[in-house]
This record gives C-alpha cells, sequence and structure tokens, in this order.
C-alpha cells in the first residue's frame, strides 16, 4: 500500500504540498509560526502519566496520536477544558486512542464518537478491522458513563435532529477522501460554539494520486470558504482552528 506523510518537519516540501492544496495565506504564515515555536511547544508537553496508565491497559495496534499531545495541551490550556465542563465530539475514533485521551485528561469532558468501525479506503484488506470495535469498547470502557457512541457514517450522524452549537471541541479524523472531509469540517462547524476547537488530523496526509483528493485539499478548501470566521492556533501533522463566528449572513428578502 503506498500511504505516506508529507513530513510537517521539513518546510520546503511541506509549502509545496500547501501550495499544491489551494492553501489560504494564514496557513502558510501559522505553519511556519508553529515550526519556528516546537521546541517551546513541545516543552509545555503535560504529565500524561493518568492517561499513560489507561492505555497499558488497553489494545491498540498503532500509536498515530501521542506526538499531537504537546499542541493539543496547549490549545485546551488556552481554551481553559480542564477546568469546565465541555461537549466534545470525534468523527472517526477507531480503537479509541484519542477518545481515551480526552476522556482521561478532561474529567468534565462528556465524549462522542463516532465511526463505522468498517475502515476507509486506505484499511481494506487489513486484518485489524475484524477487531477494532472490540478494541475501541474495551479500550473505553472505564469511561462509558461519559461516553457516547454512534455507529454509522458521519454524514448519518450529522443528519440527526442535533443541538445547534452544543460542541467545544470537534476532531475530524473519518474518512480521508477530501468529499468526506469537506462535510464533516462544514457540518462540524455549525455545531461547534463559538470560541470551540476543531481539530484536523492527518493534515499533511497523502494517499490518493490527486493532491485535492487528500485531507488537506478539502481542509484548505472550507479555511478558504470560512476565511474571518476562524483563528488558527497551529499547524504540524494536524491544524487547529477556534471558532470566532459563524459567519451568517443575515438572509435578504424581496
Amino acid at each position: 500500500m503506498d500511504l505516506t506523510k508529507v513530513s510537517s518537519r521539513k518546510p520546503l516540501r511541506a509549502l509545496k504540498f500547501l501550495f499544491d492544496t489551494r492553501v489560504p495565506l494564514n496557513v502558510y504564515l501559522s505553519y511556519i509560526k508553529t515550526y519556528i515555536r516546537k521546541k517551546e511547544i513541545l516543552r509545555g508537553a503535560p504529565d500524561i502519566s493518568n492517561y499513560e496508565k489507561d492505555k497499558s491497559f488497553g489494545t491498540f495496534s498503532n500509536d498515530w496520536f501521542k506526538p499531537n499531545i504537546p499542541y493539543w495541551h496547549k490549545a485546551f490550556l488556552d481554551a481553559g477544558f480542564y477546568e469546565r465542563d465541555i461537549n466534545s465530539l470525534e468523527i472517526g475514533s477507531w480503537e479509541g486512542m484519542s477518545t481515551l485521551y480526552i476522556l482521561s485528561t478532561l474529567p468534565r469532558a462528556m465524549h462522542t464518537s463516532v465511526d463505522t468501525w468498517a475502515g476507509a479506503d486506505e484499511h481494506k484488506g487489513q486484518d485489524v478491522l475484524n477487531l477494532i470495535e472490540k478494541n475501541f469498547d474495551r479500550n473505553t470502557e472505564k469511561y462509558k458513563n461519559r461516553l457516547k457512541k454512534y455507529k454509522g457514517t458521519s454524514f448519518n450522524f450529522f443528519n440527526q435532529d442535533l443541538d445547534y452549537k452544543n460542541f467545544d471541541l470537534i476532531y475530524i479524523d473519518g474518512s480521508h477522501h477530501t468529499d468526506d472531509v469537506i462535510i464533516d469540517a462544514i457540518k462540524g462547524f455549525e455545531l461547534l460554539k463559538i470560541g470551540g476547537l476543531m481539530i484536523f488530523d492527518d493534515y499533511f496526509w497523502v494517499y490518493y494520486k490527486n493532491a485535492m483528493d487528500n485531507p488537506a485539499g478539502a481542509v484548505n478548501a472550507f479555511l478558504n470558504l470560512k476565511l474571518g470566521c476562524y483563528e488558527i492556533l497551529d499547524v504540524y501533522g494536524q491544524l487547529i482552528i477556534r471558532k470566532l463566528t459563524d459567519g451568517r449572513r443575515p438572509s435578504v428578502t424581496f
């Protein structure tokens, strides 16, 4: 399987990839800012002993999540998530590693996980597909009283009668094809509270031959569409934004 990731640690290659996926100028500037401040951000990494203890009792086939923790901690700290009640939503949960991190480090979080647990294009033929849902259930069992599990597509989830602007944190890590990512971004942003955080996973991830078919193609289209409605906090392997406004214009009648 030809599955690669453009390294965010190689600025020239990363910047070319951003150009190929029609990135808005504000992402260029934020990427450079994050790259310069990387050592400072990593030095601010939190104590994750409780999370590591919970994870040690779980079953995980891979750990793609750990490098994100210093960036998440910085964003959570600035948003005051450690001291207040929050609602969080995750599109794409796999075996529950990011779910476990949110629930173990944000003790007042109520979390919703959305996944088909059937894998996506890049997972076809993998034996782990027979185990991921069972692993998710077992890995998150400790926190089931603060966890809602929705088994189905994000498209069907968003088509429910959901509370408008209900979530403080939304993590987008479901299907990685641009058609699905753009729906998750737009519909998720509608449900995100003003001041809430949205995190896009695998921003520099490459699987599809056409650059615009990868997550960055959709994320950049969304960012261009919503210019002025958000601020970018960090750009690395992921991209974190804070919602400033809905950006909705009043309807005009004739």
